[in-house]
């Protein structure tokens, strides 16, 4: 995969032609976010029925929408080790993450981002970011073009690295969040983009285990409370501390995620430009109307499931068994399409509108089912990411700063496309003439 270009046009058709099944890796790779809600159960089945495949030549069943959401979280069936491609889960996540554990030992590993991500920790990790956003914004009425999706970066990536106890300054800060952001920018994709990916991995691991090793050896102490300090001290079921390597892939897993909020900024800053009412509604949150209060909260709600990060998710078979109406074989895969369900419309009304209305202020929705972009079941014992909560914070936080700034968005080449995934704006969403006061409704402004 790292050596070649994306298949061409039409081998997504050729290959069902030969086999009467996509090969699913293949599908994701040509259309990306397009790719599983165009697959169709056989003839007659209703529509969201699931759909059989196959994923690296071994069969699959692809599920969607709330009956979907409850068979692939089901963890008495359904396991996650080896059940993303190598090729794509060990430049993203690291060989030996937590994504890939079962059972006892999942729930040891998960401990540690749990108390990594608790909610006093979030917010000094939230206050660590709004510095950096204050510090960053100071700067945009001087500059001539500002690009949201690279100030993010470099914004969460220099808060997240402080606050895990791993900052260096904010040069070195600022070189290593690019390079989170680029494992991020080059997993799900074939050719230059993951060849980069895996090279920022390499680098990103060497200097995550160097960081492990000094803090163990006391030649640089993590904070107390840190997540490096609590990477460094963790230990697996049988009382072993994570070796140094495994504890480096842990330390990037609490940091990467955050930079990765970077692509939901940029998603949620063309989300308030096409929506104005929207915009002033977060910016009158902002400043504390009480009738407003939370809105900063639904709209990252909704940019969320309006654009996920993945388009989806895998999960292998325990034991033979049935799933959504298919016979499968232990080892087989289970995978849940995350935008087909974010845009089934027995659960979302008029899915392809942005609507934050959707949610009220605490992220609750008649359709909570049927809401995964960052995992379904329970954050401490399940594979629902314990990040979620700093990731709804981090981006409610990014929404209002934009959404209270005078500013233009001038011409420029705004369609997300459906591939590479992650997405985004292709443009990174510029802005111009920045100035920090009460946001504009007329022209081109935001």
């Amino acid at each position: 995969m790292g050596t070649t270009t994306a298949p061409p046009p039409g081998a997504v058709e050729r290959d069902r032609a030969r086999t009467g099944a996509p090969e699913l890796l293949l599908t994701l790779l040509v259309r990306g976010f397009e790719g599983l809600p165009g697959l169709r159960a056989a003839p007659g089945a209703p529509a969201g029925a699931p759909v059989r495949s196959r994923l690296l030549g071994r069969p699959a069943v692809v599920v969607r929408g709330e009956q979907g959401v409850r068979d692939f979280y089901d963890a008495s069936r359904l396991a996650r080790r080896g059940a993303v491609p190598g090729v794509l889960s060990h430049v993203l996540f690291g060989r030996g993450a937590v994504h890939g554990l079962d059972d006892a030992e999942h729930r040891v590993r998960k401990d540690l981002f749990t108390a990594a991500l608790a909610p006093g920790r979030v917010d000094a990790l939230v206050d660590a970011a709004g510095a950096e956003w204050a510090r960053a914004v100071a700067t945009w009425p001087a500059r001539e073009r500002v690009v949201v999706f690279d100030e993010a970066v470099g914004v969460l990536g220099r808060a997240v690295l402080r606050w895990a106890g791993a900052g260096a300054g904010e040069a070195a800060d600022t070189a290593r969040a690019a390079d989170l952001a680029a494992i991020v920018d080059g997993f799900g994709s074939a050719g230059p983009r993951f060849l980069r990916a895996r090279r920022a991995r390499a680098r990103c691991e060497r200097w995550a285990a160097r960081a492990v090793r000094d803090a163990r050896s006391g030649r640089r102490p993590a904070p107390a409370g840190s997540a490096l300090a609590l990477v460094a001290a963790h230990r697996d079921p049988h009382g072993r501390p994570l070796d140094e390597r495994t504890a480096a892939v842990e330390l990037l897993n609490v940091l990467r995620p955050t930079v990765a909020v970077a692509w939901l900024v940029a998603q949620g800053a063309l989300a308030l430009h096409g929506a104005p009412r929207w915009r002033h509604a977060v910016a009158a949150a902002a400043t504390g109307a009480p009738e407003a209060s939370g809105t900063a909260v639904a709209v990252a709600h909704e940019v969320r499931r309006r654009y996920p990060f993945v388009p989806a998710l895998a999960t292998r078979l325990r034991r033979d068994g049935e799933v959504g109406g298919h016979r499968l074989r232990a080892g087989d895969r289970v995978v849940l399409d995350v935008v087909g369900t974010h845009r089934d419309p027995a659960a979302w009304p008029h899915p392809e509108e942005f609507d934050p209305g959707r949610f009220d202020g605490a992220g609750v929705c008649p359709a909570a089912r049927a809401f995964v972009p960052q995992g379904g079941g329970d954050a401490r014992t399940g594979h629902r990411c314990p990040g979620e909560p700093a990731t709804v914070r981090l981006l409610a936080q990014a929404v209002e700063v934009l959404a209270g700034l005078r500013l233009v968005v001038p011409p420029q080449d705004l369609r997300v496309p459906a591939r590479p995934v992650p997405s985004r704006p292709r443009s990174g969403f510029t802005v111009t003439q920045v100035d920090p006061g009460t946001a504009r409704a007329a022209g081109q402004e935001i």
